[in-house]
């Protein structure tokens, strides 16, 4: 094995109105337990864009990226020969299998992890990215999926049938999962619960397919764009409310005689975060799912809450177990049970995600998902 050259998209100095750096940069082998992929789709995702622009805080400079799709080019020394070859999704939660959370089965709690992504390396504080005057680049979560070759932990690929279309496939890594398994993992929806679902985007409309599988009834969908009401009932919305010409808050307790007994926060705005619990019934839940700035606070009532017994939780990836959840969605998938294919909006060539970010950033399209060289 060896170092190769490769094609990535690196964050240099963040902010307002900056793109990605498309330039050569260097990979290293994969160490003692990790694989290195050859990646053949990557996804984008809002959480990409704040670190982008400076909302959050990261070492930089760094390849960003955390929904990939590839093929295992080489394995380290402690990891079979056998996978190479495999196709495998990348997770941003492999489990160290020893902290407190690990050993729970809340995986995407990870002390390791934690610690190993606020510094952006790997497990043992090094990095496998380096430019090409040999200085380091760092990691994104242990995954960093904006490049054409990216090493991680053994545990962080987790394999997935070769048919598998790999611009669906990607899309597990974040976006997918973290809605559906909001739904399935996280609020453990029953049949007949009501359920409001406020923001339409990738992570909403997986939320929806969540609460169906579930046969949750009914469930509401809440967005400010009155076209997103076609796509929320073809992935199983019953009811529709356009929160920019509406009181969405009466609404849905209309809907639901009295307010739902979850709701889903998934835009990451403090605003609709407050809404949603003031549509939650009481004894309620309210699950919050979207990510805003990091010092960001929002009010609620303590007196109200601990009157009503209600509960706000926070979802973190869905409460996914990759190794379990990932096979299982793409079981669904393919029984038509549920749709990836439906969330992609449009896939571009790699060399176009400046453009790409740019068109997420309208708030126009679900997901968009980006193809490397060589991919069919």
């Amino acid at each position: 094995m060896a170092q190769i050259d490769m094609l990535a998209a690196v964050c240099t100095v963040p902010g307002e109105g900056d793109v990605l750096d498309l330039r050569r940069v260097r990979v290293d082998d994969p160490h003692e337990i990790e694989v290195r992929v050859k990646l053949e789709t990557t996804g984008i995702c809002r959480s990409d864009i704040h670190y982008l622009r400076g909302v959050w805080a990261h070492p930089k400079p760094v390849i960003l990226g955390h929904e990939g799709c590839g093929i295992i080019e080489s394995v380290g020394p402690g990891v079979p020969k056998s996978r190479i070859g495999e196709k495998v999704v990348l997770t941003f939660t492999p489990s160290c299998g020893h902290c407190r959370f690990c050993v729970e089965g809340r995986v995407v709690l990870c002390e390791e992890v934690a610690r190993a992504a606020a510094l952006g390396t790997m497990w043992d504080n090094t990095t496998r990215f380096f430019d090409m005057d040999g200085r380091p680049l760092h990691h994104l979560s242990l995954v960093s999926s904006f490049c054409e070759y990216t090493v991680v932990p053994h545990n962080g690929a987790i394999r997935i049938p070769q048919e598998t279309p790999s611009d669906q496939a990607c899309l597990l890594g974040c976006g997918a999962m973290a809605g559906i398994g909001a739904a399935v993992n996280t609020a453990q929806l029953r049949p007949g619960d009501s359920v409001a679902v406020f923001g339409c985007g990738g992570v909403g409309l997986s939320v929806i397919q969540g609460a169906k599988l579930c046969n949750a009834l009914p469930i509401i969908a809440v967005d400010v764009r009155a076209e997103k009401e076609a796509e929320a009932r073809r992935f199983g919305a019953t009811h529709f409310v356009n929160a920019s010409s509406t009181d969405l808050v009466a609404a849905i307790r209309e809907i639901t005689a009295g307010g739902a007994d979850f709701t889903f926060e998934a835009t990451g705005n403090v605003e609709q975060a407050e809404l949603c619990y003031k549509a939650t019934r009481r004894a309620g839940t309210t699950v919050l799912i979207g990510q805003p700035t990091e010092n960001a606070m929002a009010g609620f009532p303590p007196y109200g809450i601990a009157q009503d017994e209600n509960r706000i939780i926070g979802s973190s990836y869905g409460s996914a177990r990759p190794m379990i959840d990932f096979p299982k969605a793409l079981r669904l998938v393919k029984h038509g049970l549920l749709d990836l294919e439906g969330l992609v909006s449009e896939v571009w060539p790699f060399e176009k995600i400046n453009e790409a970010i740019a068109l997420v950033e309208t708030g126009r399209v679900n997901r968009m998902v980006l193809n490397f060289p060589g991919t069919n």
